[in-house]
């Protein structure tokens, strides 16, 4: 099927003319009777019927002149889109992660990116870190947040930003603060942390493995908010993400514990599907957060 043909065919029909849509199409008379002729017999019916004041289409030019203005319609609009999305004027990026990253890493540069690019929507959808890898294999995210490393072949990974893991205690536990205290001590204690496949709880329970000790949490929750509520509480030791409680540290609600044994830092990394190519405006988002990153 050649297109050229028959957008010279729809010109010419809405035109009724042939030199008038040569003018259109930028070619010669001569190109619009030859196109027009190529068409016909290759359809092998009459398109136009030519009269002194130009053409009109006969019957079975009447039959086809819906479809091909729809059809080329369609491309139009397509292209068009395109268009829109080489700029950045349309499209949509949904991105997978935690709660909490996404409060605190990741909606401050989302707000800026909307304010940038005002038409291009962004979904955000909740989920641990293997819920991620399953969104991403099933196409319902570009590109999710998740702690690494992460044991899974099909998808490629790059570091985002470092962050530090502490011990709190609210003011009813405040003599835990006083002096260096020994990981093994903290099993004394009710231990207050999130669900077992958390990726914080898993790095916990490395912490204590390589003591040689077992850890048993005594209280598990879902979310930050409710983890700080609980030590305000008194109701143990949790461990959690030092940027989640800032401002609780600040204004000393909670009270970090300092341990004996070093805790290192964990990462948090960008995973996307390996061989899967980002769409615009995915791309467009993850090269101005890495951006913004680097002047931090």
């Amino acid at each position: 099927m050649n297109l050229e043909l028959y957008r010279v065919f729809y010109v010419t029909a809405t035109e009724k003319s042939f030199s008038k849509a040569a003018a259109k199409l930028y070619i010669t008379q001569p190109s619009v009777s030859h196109a027009i002729k190529q068409i016909e017999e290759m359809l092998e019916v009459q398109l136009f019927t030519r009269h002194a004041k130009g053409v009109e289409l006969t019957k079975e030019g009447e039959r086809i002149f819906p479809y091909i203005q729809q059809a080329l319609g369609c491309i139009d609009k397509a292209e068009q889109q395109l268009q829109e999305l080489k700029q950045l004027e349309g499209g949509h990026v949904t991105i997978g992660g935690s709660d909490s990253t996404f409060k605190h890493f990741v909606l401050p540069y989302i707000q800026r990116f909307q304010v940038r690019y005002p038409n291009i929507h962004i979904r955000l959808q909740h989920g641990s870190t293997p819920q991620i890898i399953e969104k991403l294999d099933n196409g319902s995210i570009d590109f999710g947040f998740v702690h690494l490393p992460v044991q899974a072949r099909h998808v490629e990974t790059q570091p985002f930003l470092s962050i530090s893991s502490l011990f709190v205690v609210g003011e009813q536990n405040r003599e835990l603060a006083e002096r260096p205290l020994p990981l093994e001590e903290v099993l004394d204690y009710p231990l207050i942390t999130f669900s077992k496949t958390s990726s914080s709880t898993q790095f916990l329970q490395r912490l204590f493995e390589h003591q040689g000790l077992h850890v048993q949490p005594d209280i598990e929750v879902g979310s930050v908010e409710l983890l700080i509520e609980c030590v305000k509480l008194g109701m143990g030791v949790a461990f959690v993400t030092k940027d989640f409680v800032l401002r609780e540290l600040e204004k000393g609600e909670l009270i970090p514990l300092q341990m004996k044994e070093p805790i290192e830092q964990r990462t948090i990394g960008i995973v996307k599907k390996k061989g899967q190519p980002l769409s615009l405006a995915a791309k467009a988002f993850l090269e101005g957060l890495y951006q913004e990153r680097e002047k931090m």
